[in-house]
């Protein structure tokens, strides 16, 4: 390739890096697999995936640290062939599930897997979770789990599960894998915005030169 080459070939690789496609993650879980005879396995808390850190809080105003974090294992008799998480709880307090990006930016929830642990107790077989938008407020969305202990079922967000900070959810009575996220692009900062037409520019001189 010639040196002519270079200056088209810079700005097609800064324009697909950094012209702010959005990218997806799914926090699956796969990392907890384990070979074990035990029915579930602690979890570490912060659980850390794919830039996204899972914790626990409770409370009616959720300002109180959770229970533990567990995984479900092969042994488990709700085994959906995958390792699931679900937290402990407190009598007085509950626990919920805290989901939020490591470095603190936004988020889409696209989607999420859950198996409810009761097959005959509507109660225990529903699952809310809540969104909170950058922009401030919250959103929620209840499922019904069904009664299939050991399959998971997916659970698909509205558009109001867009540009969040954070995302609350049950953990007591069903186990949650596959979370499906989408990490919205960064910006270009306003110095390098400017210098793209310039290297675009560039690159169209450079390939003029060389057909002359």
């Amino acid at each position: 390739m010639t040196l002519a080459h270079y200056p088209a070939r810079l700005f097609c690789m800064l324009i697909a890096t950094l012209s702010g496609q959005a990218s997806a993650a799914v926090i699956d879980f796969n990392s907890l697999l384990t070979a074990t005879t035990n029915p579930f396995v602690s979890v570490t808390s912060p659980y850390i995936e794919d830039g996204f850190k899972l914790t626990t809080v409770a409370g009616a105003s959720f300002t109180y640290g959770g229970e533990a974090i567990y995984a479900t294992t092969a042994a488990n008799a709700n085994w959906t062939g995958s390792p699931g998480v679900y937290s402990g709880t407190n009598a007085y307090y509950g626990s919920a599930f805290l989901l939020e990006r490591v470095d603190g930016g936004t988020f889409d929830l696209v989607s999420m897997d859950a198996a409810s642990f009761w097959s005959n107790n509507a109660n225990a077989q529903n699952f809310n979770v809540y969104g909170y938008p950058d922009a401030g407020g919250f959103v929620h969305q209840n499922f019904t789990l069904d009664s299939s202990t050991n399959t998971l079922q997916t659970l698909i967000f509205n558009d109001g599960f867009k540009g969040l900070d954070k995302i609350i959810f049950s953990s007591v009575y069903a186990q949650v894998d596959n979370i499906n996220l989408r990490v919205a692009a960064v910006p270009l900062p306003p110095s390098l915005a400017l210098m793209l037409p310039g290297l675009g520019l560039l690159g169209f001189l450079a390939r003029r030169g060389k057909a002359a």
